[in-house]
């Protein structure tokens, strides 16, 4: 109670502010709750992809960007080899001869050559070394419907079937696009990473989802209409960005197509790493998210109530405002249960006790990505670059860029 006044402040300021903290608190848990009802949609979506008969599936051309051996490689290929899909072909796209990828692909392309083929380019003049390899890779391919995906995914054989019907049944549709869980496949690190995946990206992009059109795309999977890819400018309009999937996203909308977000979540088998590579490549994409919606960005820190309940609730107790602690501890736990039945029920990842164990650490880290985000600089593969303001990368990198391509699949 303030000396001098004490009917005109009867609440200290210490009890103010906690006050004000859990309040921002709450917010976060609202975040929560839009998350859990975007996932409900999604679910119910799976129910009207399932409906109908089966169509007349078209041929499409799945390009798939590589660079070195990731956690269970073989095996996420093969997932897509094996796909209970008539008529599609895979094309691998390597950036360099001396990858040890190569002779993975060789030994794949041996074994299966109706499915595999893949091109090594040799030409990086393109920033962005991924979408460069994939613009030249794609040039003189076959194919109305061409799907892009990760390297470092594992699919069910249903996976094509399911992705390719929304963009038979809607001619609106341009482009169909997943979420992507993790799955660890190593100790606490990789444990830490999946948490990422599932207890935060995704439930941020059902944020999105409930909320407003989709009008980005998710890396791990982009199948597009031909027309659609050409309209929006092709991959080669994408070769100096670091975002290349937000960017795509963008220039289908605005090519007047809506991009579908497929109920099939695809599986990252995360591999065990040291602390500084998982903060290596997690700041890349925290600062690549900040590029892309600064203002976004900036306000998504309500969307983690850690940081403010926590603060909020020991401020409470320790000025005598222990009424308002409980209400921070209440929050709190339902902020913990949104994430675990999201993780459950919608992700497919439930969180085992080592999980729940380090679910406060999860939440440490992703505070200290968000302060260290507001930055420019990243690493991406091994290659270090600067993100401009307007989206486009500068490469750091002093190494000569040679100007040869090797394709048709053959050895390099």
């Amino acid at each position: 109670m303030h000396p001098l006044f004490p009917d005109v402040f009867p609440v200290r300021l210490p009890e103010i502010l906690a006050v004000f903290l859990v309040v921002l608190g709450t917010t976060g848990v609202f975040f929560d709750l839009m998350a859990f009802l975007g996932g409900r949609k999604l679910l119910l979506s799976t129910r009207e992809e399932s409906t109908g008969k089966e169509p007349r599936w078209p041929f499409v051309l799945m390009v798939k960007p590589v660079k070195g051996l990731d956690e269970g490689a073989r095996e996420n290929f093969l997932s897509f080899i094996h796909q209970d899909y008539p008529d599609y072909q895979i094309l691998f796209v390597v950036g360099d001869g001396d990858d040890p990828v190569v002779g993975l692909l060789t030994q794949l392309q041996e074994e299966f050559p109706q499915k595999v083929r893949y091109k090594v380019i040799l030409e990086h003049s393109g920033a962005n070394r991924k979408m460069n390899n994939v613009s030249r890779a794609v040039e003189g391919e076959k194919g109305d419907l061409v799907l892009i995906n990760d390297s470092d995914i594992r699919v069910l054989p249903s996976y094509m079937k399911t992705i390719v019907a929304p963009i038979l049944r809607d001619p609106a549709v341009g482009m169909v696009t997943c979420l992507q869980r993790g799955t660890p496949a190593g100790a606490w690190s990789s444990r830490l990473a999946a948490l990422m995946l599932n207890t935060e990206a995704i439930p941020q992009a059902l944020v999105a989802y409930r909320m407003f059109p989709i009008d980005f795309a998710f890396g791990p999977t982009m199948l597009l209409r031909r027309e659609a890819l050409e309209k929006a400018g092709g991959f080669s309009a994408l070769t100096q960005v670091l975002a290349d999937d937000y960017h795509l996203g963008q220039r289908i909308v605005s090519a007047g197509y809506r991009i579908h977000l497929s109920s099939y979540i695809v599986d990252a088998h995360i591999g065990e790493e040291s602390l500084p590579a998982l903060w290596s490549h997690e700041l890349r994409w925290a600062r690549t998210y900040r590029n892309c919606r600064p203002v976004g960005y900036a306000f998504s820190i309500l969307t983690r109530p850690f940081v403010f309940l926590l603060s909020g609730g020991l401020l409470a107790v320790l000025s005598g405002f222990g009424k308002w602690g409980l209400v921070a501890f209440f929050l709190y736990v339902l902020h913990f249960g949104f994430l675990v039945t999201i993780s459950e029920r919608i992700v497919g990842r439930p969180l085992g006790f080592p999980d729940l164990l380090l679910f406060p650490a999860r939440e440490v880290l992703s505070l200290c990505l968000y302060a260290g985000s507001f930055g420019s600089r990243i690493v991406w593969r091994g290659h270090h670059y600067r993100i401009r303001r307007d989206g486009t990368l500068l490469s750091l990198d002093v190494s000569p860029c040679s100007y040869e391509m090797s394709s048709g699949g053959e050895s390099p």
